[in-house]
């Protein structure tokens, strides 16, 4: 698979938990296929990271989608404008990416020194996505981290995954996003046939699918 198929499954899978949260709340079924989304995002994050060639660039527009966002994401899932106990994916996104990016400078000669300050460099990411109230707050920061520590040994990297979706960290229904870790492991390292378009595409579309699925629900319910 590359990384343009597992953006489409990231997507399409993100579309369903939404309209099950904004249109058919009752519905639990849309919330757990749901579920495949975050991880899968966080993933092609990863590797953004390793081959993006302008990483300030990247960082600036998750910042700005992040801004442009927040309102259709408050609107559409809590018919607010502003809603301060939740804040949309792009700026926990945007963590991770600053947390890995602030890894990455550390290169020290013994391998598990590295990794261990490493470990400790994410924390305050990790502590600022809880304290403002990120989608997936901490628990989504660290598994940026997770995948970006262990993306060389796969089964680690799901074993980490296990703990941080576990109901320990996160909800019961979370345990199902272990199921994203199928389509990772038939990544190829490809990015796929992205142009302009696709590129952008998906950072429009975020707040628009808000805005959206926001007056079909009024449509349907009021």
């Amino acid at each position: 698979m590359t990384g343009l198929t597992l953006k489409l499954i990231a997507v399409v899978t993100m579309i369903i938990d939404h309209s099950g949260a904004i249109v058919f709340p009752g519905d639990i079924a849309f919330r757990y296929i749901g579920r495949l989304a975050f991880p899968l995002f966080c993933f092609l994050l990863t590797e953004g990271f390793i081959h993006t060639k302008n990483l300030f660039g990247y960082m600036i527009r998750l910042l700005v989608f992040a801004v442009i966002s927040e309102v259709p994401f408050d609107w559409g899932l809590y018919g607010e404008y502003v809603h301060m106990d939740h804040q949309n994916v792009f700026w926990t996104l945007l963590l991770g990416l600053m947390a890995i990016s602030c890894m990455e400078l550390v290169q020290l000669e013994n391998i598990y020194l590295t990794f261990m300050a490493r470990c400790v460099i994410a924390v305050p990411y990790a502590a600022l996505a809880q304290f403002l109230k990120t989608d997936y707050r901490a628990v989504g920061v660290l598994l940026i981290v997770s995948m970006y520590l262990l993306k060389s040994c796969f089964p680690a990297m799901i074993a980490a995954g296990g703990v941080l979706l576990s109901p320990l960290f996160s909800s019961q229904i979370e345990i199902c996003a272990l199921l994203s870790y199928i389509p990772m492991y038939f990544y190829n390292g490809e990015r796929g046939r992205v142009g302009r378009i696709g590129k952008w595409g998906f950072y429009v579309f975020y707040p628009l699918h808000f805005v959206i699925l926001g007056l079909i629900r009024d449509l349907l319910w009021t």
